[in-house]
């Protein structure tokens, strides 16, 4: 009967379960953070607690909300869905591919600035994602081989699985109960940017989100998503440990900025297709299925 209460809840009152159970255990693994790392400025000790808030806020209130609203929560989640080898090929080559367009519109984004008025929040904003910069830098150092797959742990594979599972997961679930797809991933994608806290990465990152979003609706699978954005986030980690001291990898993470704007654009277009490509596989596969007669 509470099931029922909570599952019948609508797309506000879903919201409202959602937010209070995610900022009630994002408190609570804030506390326990502090308890255990107290003020830390070690970097290993900053990586296990951005595990634990990703687990505690990303992770359980799905798994939460998901027993209190479906019968089947994994399959309500897309995690049943076996995804088809090639659209995990397409998905993997998108963001490959993609990675320069997010770095043309990533420099496009930061030339973006704000009215004479508003220079105080402006410079704060710059502030803040400087010492994220300085933070994420730092953490993305690595030493040996274990620091690499460490890194790959705590920044591709954890963020890529918990993040999927809440925003394509879960948001995207509740707001395509009453909306159609389109306005539901892309109102995810916005909140999916918005969530990061910088508004210099935040047009890239709501394509990306909305990229995300759709390989969900047109695969049906939430673990294409999953590979996709652990594809996208382990790139940036390879890329940053492999370019330790080798100024020419270390390069590639500017590609598609300023003057390599050519190959943002070239990129952006090649993504186009494989995209194309993969809403074909998508669209061939619903003609195929055909009413019972």
């Amino acid at each position: 009967m509470l099931k029922e209460t909570f599952r019948n809840s609508g797309t506000l009152g879903k919201l409202l379960q959602l937010f209070f159970i995610t900022l009630f255990l994002g408190i609570a693994a804030m506390g326990i953070v502090s308890v255990i790392f107290g003020t830390t400025t070690l970097i290993n000790d900053q990586k296990v607690m951005q595990l634990i808030l990703s687990l505690f806020t990303f992770l359980i209130p799905p798994v939460v909300v998901g027993y209190l609203w479906y019968e089947r929560p994994a399959a309500a989640y897309g995690l049943t869905q076996k995804p088809d080898g090639k659209q995990i090929i397409l998905a993997v080559l998108l963001m490959i591919a993609l990675s320069p367009g997010i770095n043309l519109l990533a420099y496009l984004n930061e030339q973006i600035g704000l009215p004479d008025f508003m220079k105080g929040i402006e410079q704060y904003f710059k502030d803040m994602e400087a010492l994220a910069a300085s933070v994420t830098e730092q953490m993305l150092k690595v030493n040996n081989i274990g620091d690499l797959l460490v890194n790959l742990l705590v920044m591709a594979v954890v963020p890529a699985f918990c993040e999927e599972l809440y925003f394509r997961g879960t948001l995207q679930n509740i707001f395509s109960e009453k909306r159609n797809k389109h306005a539901a991933i892309w109102i995810v994608a916005i909140i999916f940017s918005l969530i990061h806290f910088q508004m210099y990465g935040f047009f890239p990152r709501m394509i990306l989100g909305a990229v995300l979003g759709y390989l969900l609706v047109w695969s049906r699978s939430l673990w294409v998503s999953v590979i996709a954005h652990f594809t996208n986030n382990a790139l940036a980690v390879l890329v940053s440990g492999l370019g330790q001291g080798n100024e020419q990898v270390k390069a590639m993470e500017e590609i598609g900025k300023s003057e390599t704007y050519w190959y943002g654009i070239i990129s952006i277009l090649i993504s186009a297709l494989i995209i194309r490509e993969i809403y074909k596989m998508r669209k061939k596969e619903t003609q195929e299925i055909k009413p019972v007669s």
